[in-house]
């Protein structure tokens, strides 16, 4: 079924709602969502583009709050002429829909050990948005199915948070966006993956990512910036929201040859 107003969405999916409502419990975000919401339409938002500066790739491209809310926003409005009297809400990233989960519920992906979505065409190189709504959609069964396991991604992480037993919070995409300052094994960490905000190395570890095509999405092609440096601006941009100040402390640690040029081989 091809929904109204998704031409712009390279590809979506829909979850029921009914999986996602036990561990929406606890969730004090669930308030907003559609009341009696019956489905949730998943949309995957690709953002992969060759060659590697000293940001995480989906740091490079213009800020996906802005490309793929637009699009969601888009959509969600066109559904709502399509189906007079029914609620379409969208969320990019600030979504209370555990959106990994609700993705591979759509048969959009896997679950990788990494705990992100590897989908067939995409790799893990998405971003996920969602349009929940109180409009019942058809929606097939999918099996929740996991990624081989190959533990390519947990060798490559320097901090060990990839992987199934690992701590999610201490992910070094986390470090490099830590206020304040940096502990000496922290600062290291940057300087070593020559990241400075994000990162990417579980993901180019991961032997599902070796043939993810270049994304087609015009919002993410027009002004990629795949480095960072003291003075440029934020505008625009995924970590605009952090400051400065974060920012410009991580491209200090790297040396002066290392900035805009890739990290270690993973």
């Amino acid at each position: 079924m091809r929904l109204p107003g998704m031409e712009g969405i390279p590809q979506y999916g829909i979850c029921p709602f009914e999986p996602l409502r036990e561990r929406l419990r606890s969730c004090r975000a669930a308030a907003r969502l559609p009341q009696s919401a019956r489905s949730v339409i998943v949309c995957l938002f690709p953002y992969f583009t060759h060659g590697k500066g000293n940001l995480s790739r989906y740091a490079a491209v213009p800020d996906y709050h802005q490309v793929a809310g637009g699009l969601l926003e888009q959509a969600a409005a066109e559904l709502k002429q399509a189906f007079p009297g029914k609620q379409f809400v969208a969320f990019t990233d600030n979504s209370p829909i555990p959106e990994v989960y609700a993705a591979c519920v759509a048969g959009l992906g896997v679950l990788g050990r990494h705990g992100l979505l590897i989908t067939p065409v995409f790799g893990s190189y998405v971003f996920i948005g969602e349009i929940v709504t109180d409009q019942a959609f058809p929606a097939e069964a999918h099996p929740l199915r996991e990624c081989p396991g190959c533990g390519a991604c947990e060798r490559a992480c320097p901090t060990g948070a990839a992987g199934i037993s690992g701590d999610k919070g201490a992910c070094l995409s986390a470090v490099t966006q830590k206020k304040g300052d940096l502990s000496p094994a922290e600062a290291q960490m940057i300087r070593e993956s020559g990241c400075i905000w994000g990162c990417d190395l579980c993901q180019e570890a991961c032997p599902l990512n070796r043939d993810t095509p270049q994304t087609s999405l015009p919002g993410f092609l027009s002004d990629i910036r795949k480095s960072f440096n003291p003075g440029d601006p934020l505008e625009g941009r995924a970590f605009g929201w952090r400051g400065r100040a974060v920012i410009e402390r991580n491209a200090r640690l790297l040396k002066p040859d290392m900035a805009g040029k890739t990290g270690k081989s993973s």
